[in-house]
């Protein structure tokens, strides 16, 4: 009697597992075949998934389609627009930035605000370099900031690398990034939302050049990479809503 009891719960451990299993496949086979609607499909045409793989399968997808709206707006968006304002601003009063061009290493920094939150300078770090143009001390929902920053004038043999913290207004919040452009190494960022303000933290967790997306405390952030016209290279840090 003991041996078919300890049979049965084998069985039904093993349908469970195997129940678990299946679901993963599922919402795997789901996510490959085109996200949300996808799984709306499946739901309604009665494929079994359980209602936690459901929820976890919609979490994720749609946590994945926040990031694409918001890489699509700075790419071709709203925020692609104001950035390219503030960049043309920052480019006017430089005058054509060639001295920027001519330090050793420099960097186009820009914030761009999707969210509904004021974002509000809070701090900059700079293990090397210094301030080439300052950014705005505040930036409104749907615009965006311009700062480049270089290697210090008259400096051998160094770069420009350190990190930046904004407040997020009325949220207790503080988006962090981190750049670096060292006279030898590569490109690097970094982007989270922290509950400090702390520039130094940006730095010290930059790393590579790959495109960042990543959600964090109830954002979604993006870093990249692009070409820039006045600097070495344009560093692009976006924050919304997730």
């Amino acid at each position: 009697m003991k041996a078919i009891t300890i049979l049965l719960l084998l069985v039904s451990i093993a349908t469970v597992c195997s129940a678990a299993f299946e679901d993963r496949e599922e919402y795997v086979a789901i996510e490959r075949r085109g996200g949300l609607a996808a799984l709306n499909a499946e739901i309604s045409a009665g494929k079994r998934l359980s209602l936690k793989s459901q929820d976890r399968a919609v979490e994720r997808l749609e946590r994945r389609g926040g990031l694409a709206a918001l890489n699509a707006a700075v790419s071709a968006g709203e925020l692609a627009l104001k950035i390219q304002d503030r960049v043309v601003e920052v480019f006017n009063t430089l005058h054509g930035a060639k001295e920027l061009h001519e330090r050793t290493r420099s960097l186009e920094l820009v914030v761009a605000n999707g969210s509904p939150h004021t974002l509000k300078f809070a701090g900059e770090y700079f293990d090397s370099g210094t301030w080439y143009s300052q950014p705005a001390i505040l930036i409104q929902p749907d615009d965006a900031t311009v700062a480049t920053v270089a290697n210090r004038q008259g400096s051998w043999f160094t770069g420009v690398t350190g990190g930046m913290s904004w407040e997020i207004v009325g949220t207790g919040k503080y988006l962090t990034i981190g750049f670096t452009n060292p006279y030898a190494g590569s490109f690097k960022t970094w982007i989270g939302v922290l509950d400090r303000a702390s520039p130094k933290y940006g730095y010290d967790h930059a790393q590579d050049e790959y495109v960042k997306l990543v959600t964090s405390e109830g954002f979604n952030l993006i870093a990249r990479l692009e070409d820039s016209n006045i600097a070495d290279r344009r560093m692009v840090f976006a924050i919304s809503n997730e």
